[in-house]
């Protein structure tokens, strides 16, 4: 871990220095008294993490945390200061923590551990975004499906029908599963027994009773209904007006 600590005042980061380091001997840390000396260095340098003063020499430490971060989009900020009416600042720069001075090892170590889940957090993330397949179990083996290949699902006799570009597959997980597991890659609940990919929608079309019914891509004279509780949330998704 690589840390950067900012402050016009020798003795505030050597404080800072020392409790770091007791809590995490082997972190590796470089210490800066103004502006100018971090903008050299993140030319060249990565940091994990940026303790910064608010009230700097040469710049303000709100001024330096949006130049960091332009340069290393993806640090985390900390506002190391003892000015406490600068929660605004952080907030646009989303700093991660607001440490007070004086510093002591409690709060550092609450600024570690808040540090520490933003990284899980980010990792945890990183991880679902790249992983792009799904799996199915079928006759005693799991089948990795490509999630982008998946038109549509829908729920038939307590197990679900997988239509995808190529094939048909049947799971025995819920429709609720699915759902779970793909709202958040494009997929949308139009109605109790369907999920669909919204990239595969070709028409949508009135139906009785003031419903709608939805035609997809790739699947011939197949029409989907939409329940009548979804229609305002597929509008909103689709910015369909009328």
């Amino acid at each position: 871990m690589k840390v950067a600590i900012i402050d016009d005042e020798k003795p505030a980061r050597s404080e800072l220095i020392f409790l770091i380091k007791e809590i995490i001997p082997n972190v590796v840390i470089s210490e800066f008294s103004n502006g100018e000396e971090v903008l050299e260095a993140i030319s060249n340098e990565s940091y994990d993490l940026f303790c910064i003063d608010i009230n700097l020499g040469d710049i303000s430490g709100t001024t330096l945390a949006k130049m960091v971060r332009k340069v290393l989009p993806c640090t985390e900020i900390v506002f190391a200061t003892a000015y406490n009416n600068y929660a605004d600042k952080a907030f646009e720069v989303e700093a991660i923590h607001y440490l007070l001075k004086p510093f002591s090892e409690e709060k550092v170590k609450q600024m570690l551990e808040r540090y520490n889940n933003k990284k899980s957090e980010n990792n945890k993330k990183n991880i679902e975004e790249l992983f792009t397949k799904i799996p199915l179990y079928l006759d005693k083996k799991f089948i990795m499906i490509d999630i982008e290949d998946i038109i549509y699902i829908e729920s038939e006799n307590r197990e679900c029908i997988v239509h995808t570009k190529n094939e048909i597959y049947k799971d025995s997980n819920t429709l609720n599963y699915f759902e779970e597991r793909l709202s958040d890659k494009g997929f949308f609940r139009i109605h109790k027994s369907f999920l669909i990919n919204l990239k595969y929608i070709s028409e949508i079309h009135p139906w009785f009773n003031n419903t709608y019914c939805i035609k997809v891509n790739r699947v011939k004279d197949t029409f989907l209904p939409v329940s009548r509780n979804k229609i305002k949330e597929l509008k909103r998704i689709l910015h369909l007006k009328h």
